[in-house]
C-alpha cells in the first residue's frame, strides 16, 4: 500500500475526540498506517497498556498483552521489539533487524506506540502524521482529566455538603436516633458502601444506646470491646480476627467513636461499590472521610450528653430549691421567748439541703419543749420527712405528756407507717418545767446533748435507736434537775463532723472548748461563735451536711 499523508490527516481531522479510548487508538492507529504505507500495525497506548490496538494481526488478544510487556516502559527511548510480536506484525522470514516501534509524544511523555512493519516512505510526511496524532491524543487525554477533575470537584463538594448537612442535623436536633440515622447513611453513600453499622454507647461505655446497621448488621454490639482503639482497615478477609472475623463483608473499614479519650463505639462500613460492580480497596481518603463522620457522631453524643446532663442539673436545682422551701417553713424565723430559759440557736444549710430541723416552742400549761432532729438522705425527700416528724411532735407533744418515751414511740410507728423504706431520723427531744426547773429527755440516736453546769461539761447520751427504723424500738426518757446558769446545748452531726483540708472532724472536744470558753455570756453570742468556729476549722473544704445549734441557758 502507498503512503498517503494528505489522507492520512484527512482521516485524522475527522476523528471525534468523545470517541471511546479504544475506538480511537483505532481509528489513530488507521490514519497513521496510511501515512506510513503499511497494511498491519500495532498500538499500544501508553494510560491502558492492557489494551493494545491490532490491525492486520492474526493474534489472540491474551498472547498480544504477553508479548506488549516490553512496549509498557512509558520512558522515552529506544523500545525493544520481541521477535514473537515481530513475527507476528511482520510474518515469518521478514524481519528485518531494527523493527520499527514510533512513539507518540507530547513533550517528553510517550502517549502511545505504533509497531510499523518497516519505515515509512516518506518520513517527513510520516512525522507530520505522528505529531498531528499525537496532538490527538494529548487533547482527549487534557479533556479526560478535566472531566475527572470535574467529577472530583463535584464529589468533594458532594462531601463537604454531606458533612455539612450531619453538622446541621446534630445542631439542630438532640434526637440522637435521627442523627445516628444521618450518620450512617451518609458514611454508606458517600463511601459508596453496600454495608454499614453504627453502634454507640452512653458516656461510661459501658451501656448500649444505639444500634443502626444499613444493608446487615456488621457487627454485634458486644464486638465492640474487641475492636483496636484506632481506624482500622481490613481489605483482605485473611487479616482478621476476633469478631471481625465473621463480619459478612469482603472488604471493612471501621473508626472509633471517641469523646474526651474514652471509646464510645463504633462506625463501621463494608465493601465499596466501584462502576463496574466490582468492591474497590478503601484507601486514606475513605479512612479520613469515615473518621471526620465519627468525630460528628461524637459531637452529637457529646450534646446529647451535655443536654441531659443540663435538663438533671436543672431538675437538681429545682429539687434544691423545693426542698430549701420547705426547710425555711418548718425552721423558726426566730426563737421565742419562754419562761425560765434563754434560747437561741441556728441552721446553717448546704448546697445539698439536708434534714436538719430544730424547734422551741412553748406549752399551754408553761412546759417549754424544745427539739433538734437529722433526718436521713438530701433534697425533697428529706425535706418532706423533716416536715412529718416536724408535725407528728407538734400534734403528739402536750402538758399532759408524762412519758416523752411514749411520745418518741408513736412518733416512730407513725414514721413507719407513712414513710418510704430506709427513711430514719435522729431526735433529741426534751421537755422544760421553768417551775420545778426538771428537764426530761428522750435521746433517740442523736448525738450526745450537752449540759454545762457549774464550769464542767456532761452529756447526755442516745437511750435509743433512731425513729422510723425498727418498729418495736424502745426508747427511755431520762430526767436531769437543772440550776440557773446551766446550759443545755443540742447540736447535729454537721457540727461535730465537719472536716478540714487535712481531713480531720472538728469533734467533741473543740465543740466542748468554744462552750465552756462562753461562761456566762449569752447564749446568742456562744452559739455565732460555735459557727464561727466551724467555719474557720473547715474554711476552704465544702462541707455536706447541714450545721444546726440550740442552747439554752436557765434563768
Amino acid at each position: 500500500m502507498r503512503a498517503d499523508v494528505p489522507g492520512a490527516h484527512a482521516r485524522l481531522a475527522a476523528i471525534d475526540p468523545g470517541t471511546s479510548a479504544g475506538a480511537l487508538l483505532h481509528e489513530i492507529l488507521e490514519a497513521v498506517l496510511l501515512g506510513a504505507g503499511a497494511e498491519r500495525g500495532l498500538a499500544v497506548d501508553a494510560s491502558r497498556p492492557e489494551r493494545p490496538v491490532g490491525i492486520g494481526l492474526g493474534i489472540p488478544e491474551e498472547t498480544l498483552l504477553r508479548l506488549t510487556e516490553p512496549l509498557r516502559d512509558k520512558r522515552v527511548g529506544p523500545k525493544v521489539l520481541a521477535p514473537e510480536l515481530a513475527a507476528a506484525v511482520f510474518g515469518p522470514g521478514e524481519l528485518p533487524e531494527d523493527p520499527r516501534v514510533v512513539p507518540l509524544t507530547a513533550g517528553d511523555e510517550i502517549l502511545a506506540l505504533v509497531v510499523l512493519p518497516g519505515p515509512p516512505e516518506d518520513p517527513a510526511g510520516f512525522a507530520s502524521v505522528t505529531a498531528h496524532a499525537a496532538s490527538i491524543l494529548a487533547f482527549t487525554r487534557m479533556a479526560e482529566k478535566l472531566r475527572e477533575a470535574d467529577f472530583e470537584l463535584k464529589y468533594r463538594v458532594w462531601e463537604l455538603e454531606s458533612l455539612y448537612d450531619v453538622g446541621l442535623s446534630i445542631a439542630g436536633t438532640l434526637d440522637l436516633d435521627a442523627v445516628a440515622d444521618d450518620i450512617l447513611m451518609k458514611s454508606v453513600s458517600l463511601l459508596n458502601a453496600r454495608q454499614g453499622t453504627l453502634i454507640v454507647r452512653d458516656a461510661t461505655g459501658d451501656e448500649q444506646v444505639l444500634l443502626k446497621d444499613f444493608g446487615g448488621p456488621l457487627l454485634a454490639p458486644a464486638a465492640v470491646a474487641e475492636l483496636p482503639e484506632g481506624v482500622l482497615v481490613s481489605n483482605c478477609r485473611g487479616d482478621r480476627s476476633g469478631a471481625l472475623a465473621l463480619a459478612p463483608a469482603e472488604k471493612l473499614l471501621a473508626v472509633p467513636i471517641r469523646s474526651e479519650g474514652k471509646s464510645l463505639g463504633v462506625l463501621v462500613v463494608g465493601d465499596k461499590e466501584n462502576r463496574a460492580g466490582g468492591v474497590d480497596d478503601f484507601d486514606p481518603n475513605d479512612v479520613r472521610i469515615l473518621s471526620l463522620l465519627g468525630n460528628q457522631a461524637a459531637i452529637a453524643l457529646e450534646n446529647a450528653r451535655l443536654h441531659r446532663e443540663a435538663v438533671e442539673k436543672e431538675r437538681i436545682e429545682r429539687e434544691i430549691e423545693l426542698a430549701a422551701s420547705i426547710q425555711r417553713a418548718i425552721l423558726p424565723q426566730t426563737l421565742p421567748e419562754v419562761a425560765g430559759l434563754e434560747v437561741a440557736g441556728g441552721n446553717l444549710p448546704t448546697r445539698q439541703v439536708g434534714g436538719d430541723f430544730f424547734d422551741v416552742f412553748e406549752l399551754p400549761g408553761g412546759t417549754v419543749a424544745l427539739c433538734v432532729a437529722d433526718v436521713s438522705g438530701k433534697g425533697v425527700p428529706a425535706a418532706l420527712l423533716v416536715s412529718t416528724v416536724h408535725a407528728c411532735l407538734h400534734l403528739l407533744l402536750d402538758d399532759d405528756a408524762a412519758d416523752l418515751a411514749t411520745v418518741v414511740e408513736r412518733a416512730n410507728r407513725h414514721l413507719i407507717r407513712f414513710s418510704s423504706t430506709r427513711k430514719y431520723a435522729t431526735l433529741f427531744l426534751a421537755m422544760f418545767d421553768p417551775r420545778t426547773r426538771e428537764l426530761r429527755y428522750v435521746n433517740a440516736g442523736h448525738n450526745p446533748g450537752l449540759l454545762l453546769s457549774g464550769g464542767g461539761i456532761s452529756q447526755l447520751p442516745s437511750s435509743g435507736v433512731p425513729i422510723g427504723m425498727l418498729p418495736r424500738a424502745v426508747h427511755r426518757e431520762e430526767r436531769r434537775t437543772l440550776s440557773p446558769g446551766d446550759v443545755l446545748a443540742l447540736y447535729s452531726d454537721g457540727i461535730t463532723e465537719a472536716v478540714n483540708a487535712q481531713d480531720e472532724e472538728f469533734g467533741m472536744e473543740r465543740l466542748e472548748a468554744v462552750l465552756v470558753g462562753g461562761g456566762g455570756d449569752p447564749v446568742a453570742s456562744t452559739s455565732r461563735r460555735i459557727f464561727e468556729a466551724v467555719h474557720e476549722f473547715a474554711r476552704g473544704v465544702a462541707q455536706y451536711d447541714d450545721q444546726t445549734v440550740l442552747l439554752a441557758r436557765v434563768v
